[in-house]
């Protein structure tokens, strides 16, 4: 076996379990233990693995570098305004949505389960600091790990066309999961398609940008998006 084959090997073995754990806990910590100790801690353990597995997987496994080449804090920056513009076109498109057709009565229909579903997390007393968190800090550790990470090492196996698509439905994969304990199955499934197509795009848009930043920039309005509407539902 070459050292290439077995370079692509390492990253096959690492990337293949990352794409699809995420989507195995959810079934746990969202169906089947929901509400309990365990769930709390399988999902806390979820949370931790994507921090750490990307870091363990490239040193450790595949013994690379981390980043292959750095660009200035300049580079970064420039990247932030078609970050703003994507993401809040989708954030007022999606909110004139909401507010001016059928698809706000058909989530207002679900606004017992999503308060249920809210209220055994725990988080109605601090909802507002925890939508902050989601929309700021989770949603930078899922670009790192979706984005940088997944998408990262299946370009490397994979062309890049099909490596967005993939990496974007491993992104969905488990958001199907989540939702579907929020709305029915024919929503979660048009709903989980959408996160399918944003995580696509993001896929993208780190690949034309070379940074996260963007990306994250407008996934954290869609974050906010998501947490707004959220509350207007619940309170």
């Amino acid at each position: 076996m070459s050292e290439l084959t077995k370079d692509r090997s390492k990253v096959a073995f690492c990337v293949i379990p990352a794409m699809v754990l995420p989507l195995i806990s959810s079934l746990f910590y969202f169906v089947f233990f929901s509400g309990t100790t365990f769930a709390n801690i399988l999902y806390t353990s979820t949370k931790v693995f994507t921090l750490v597995w990307p870091i363990i997987a490239i040193l450790v496994i595949e013994k690379n570098k981390l980043v292959s080449k750095a660009y200035s804090l300049k580079h970064h920056l420039r990247v932030i305004p078609f970050g703003l513009i994507t993401g809040g076109a989708v954030f007022v498109f999606a909110v004139v949505l909401y507010k001016f057709t059928p698809i706000g009565g058909y989530l207002q229909e679900f606004r017992e389960p999503i308060k249920l579903k809210v209220e055994s997390f725990g988080i109605m007393n601090h909802y507002i600091l925890f939508g902050i968190f989601i929309s700021l800090i989770h949603s930078l550790l899922e670009e790192y790990y979706w984005r940088w990470y997944v998408y990262g090492r299946l370009s490397k196996l994979i062309s890049t066309k099909w490596a967005i698509v993939l990496a974007g439905l491993a992104f969905a994969a488990h958001h199907y999961v989540i939702l579907g304990q929020f709305v029915s199955v024919p929503g979660a499934f048009i709903f989980g398609t959408l996160v399918w197509f944003g995580g696509s795009f993001w896929c993208w848009q780190i690949q034309k940008q070379q940074s996260l930043v963007g990306a994250w920039v407008g996934h954290a309005l869609i974050d906010i998006l998501i947490f707004y509407v959220g509350y207007d539902l619940i309170f």
